[in-house]
């Protein structure tokens, strides 16, 4: 069809398969059809093309609906869907009348409209597990809410704190993925159609009442950049890549956390597998190809900046090459997340041993360092460097912190400053008490138990409201496109 005016010989079959993105477009293939009934609508209001054209072509492209992909001819040299489905149209109707189709538009702004109606619904459905991963985690939190652990910086024992407390920490970073991907939704809610191949076109076309039709936002401002853009996309895809990596930090802890040297968590045998050769493995795989999941969406970000990075305006078929990674993002996040919700929600925290991991490794030695400035007067660095010299003495000869004694204090304070320190038996217990120590860190964010149960309040709070915009948004492109197939098939009869 395309190649006949200005070529006299057909595209080589390799060249043909070669530039194709007929394995990729059935990805498109309802919003290429609902694109082509608006337009038609359109184009019969405006009376580019008469009715009775208008009719044939929409009865053609309500059958095409019905049937789905499976009704297109998809042979390589037709390059695209979009061909594809004129040439389905031509078929179904004539030349003379299936021809006018293409009035007025281009493959150039009928894809990148395709790809945002898409992705609209993708990034939907990204969000619905992200939530669904929140609530997971607010709901293993509440159960937890004084389950002692320890707190880690650089992978050692740094403070004591609480699961739940760890729980809603993944919490909320994973609450502002769902932000970003809203915004990322907001971004690609603009309808390009009317653009055509990067300057408009003389014909009264009425923009606006496409973007009605499609259930779109707003027009796209400038026709050039309209096609040639793909920012809402790379913006999608970094938001995306963040909240991979959101998710590896989190099933990177939950493999430690599971590890026989930690042992602080029992995963749910339904999400590990064993060894091949080692009966005595338990495996935490889903959490392993989730960390590995995470490198494949950004390195989709990464190659689809690169493509982008030295592009002339406007529109060039390297764009082409940038879709398939946007949905392989789409759709490792929409997974991933949603194995982990499932994953979290079977989650077994073992508190005793998490207890004896914070313990173990001295985690309320700042609040004994807190107690020598509150009650001794010192300065905290002086009392940073007492404490450190109890621990490095306890460590040597090993003695549990349990153990440490006033005698430890003085012999430390005479070392460090050349002078006693003194505090009471009772207020050194008491430091090293991890129940008290959680308990004071009642500020808004901490760890203590009526603070957590603030900090899941919120995040419930969010959830819900976030959930009721995402379904909004869901009824809103239903509704758009059930009016559409009503509309077309109103006026094809």
């Amino acid at each position: 069809m395309l190649r006949r005016g200005r070529f006299e010989r057909a595209m080589d079959p390799l060249a043909s398969e070669y530039i194709s993105s007929m394995g990729a477009d059935a990805r498109i293939f309802y919003s290429v059809v609902q694109i082509n009934l608006a337009h038609t609508i359109m184009l019969a209001e405006r009376r580019i093309i008469t009715e009775q054209d208008a009719a044939a072509i929409l009865r053609a492209l309500y059958e095409l609906h019905e049937r789905g992909v499976g009704g297109l001819d998809l042979r390589p040299e037709l390059e695209d869907i979009h061909m594809a489905v004129e040439e389905f149209v031509i078929k179904a109707t004539d030349e003379e009348v299936g021809g006018k189709l293409s009035t007025a538009k281009s493959r150039n702004d009928q894809v990148a409209t395709a790809i945002r109606l898409t992705l609209r619904k993708g990034l939907l459905d990204v969000e619905e597990r992200l939530l669904e991963l929140v609530s997971a985690l607010v709901a293993l939190a509440e159960k937890n809410t004084d389950a002692i652990m320890p707190g880690y910086t650089h992978l050692q024992v740094a403070q004591p704190t609480t699961f739940a407390h760890w729980l809603a920490a993944h919490a909320f970073a994973i609450l502002r993925d769902v932000e970003r991907i809203e915004r990322a939704y907001d971004a690609a809610n603009s309808c390009p159609m009317g653009a055509c191949a990067l300057a408009g076109t003389s014909f009264p076309i009425d923009r606006v009442r496409v973007v009605h039709l499609l259930g779109f936002k707003r027009v796209d401002e400038n026709t050039m950049d309209a096609v040639s853009s793909r920012d809402f996309a790379l913006q999608a895809m970094s938001s995306l890549a963040i909240a991979m990596v959101n998710l590896s930090r989190l099933a990177e802890e939950l493999a430690l956390w599971s590890s026989a040297e930690f042992d602080m968590i029992e995963l749910p045998e339904e999400f590990t597998a064993t060894s091949s050769i080692m009966p005595q493995k338990k495996n935490p795989v889903v959490a392993e190809l989730a960390r590995a999941k995470a490198g494949r969406v950004l390195g989709n970000l990464s190659g689809a900046l690169a493509v982008m990075k030295a592009l002339p305006q406007s529109y060039n078929l390297d764009l082409q090459d940038l879709t398939p990674s946007l949905w392989n993002s789409v759709d490792e996040t929409r997974d991933s997340a949603g194995v982990m919700a499932k994953l979290i929600g079977a989650v077994e925290p073992k508190g005793e041993t998490m207890r004896r991991r914070a313990e173990g490794g001295f985690a309320a030695a700042t609040e004994l360092a807190d107690v020598l400035v509150w009650k001794a007067g010192l300065a905290f660095r002086d009392a940073h460097a007492i404490v450190g010299r109890m621990v490095a003495r306890a460590t040597k000869e090993g003695r549990a912190p349990g153990e440490l004694n006033i005698e430890d204090l003085r012999a430390a304070s005479n070392e460090v400053l050349d002078k006693e320190v003194h505090l009471t038996l009772e207020e050194l217990r008491e430091a090293l008490d991890l129940d008290k120590c959680i308990a004071t860190r009642a500020l808004p964010g901490g760890p203590a138990p009526k603070a957590v149960k603030e900090q899941l309040r919120t995040l419930k709070r969010d959830v819900k409201n976030r959930a009721k915009l995402l379904h909004a948004r869901r009824r809103a492109i239903t509704k758009a496109e059930v009016k559409l197939l009503k509309g077309a098939k109103r006026r094809s009869r």
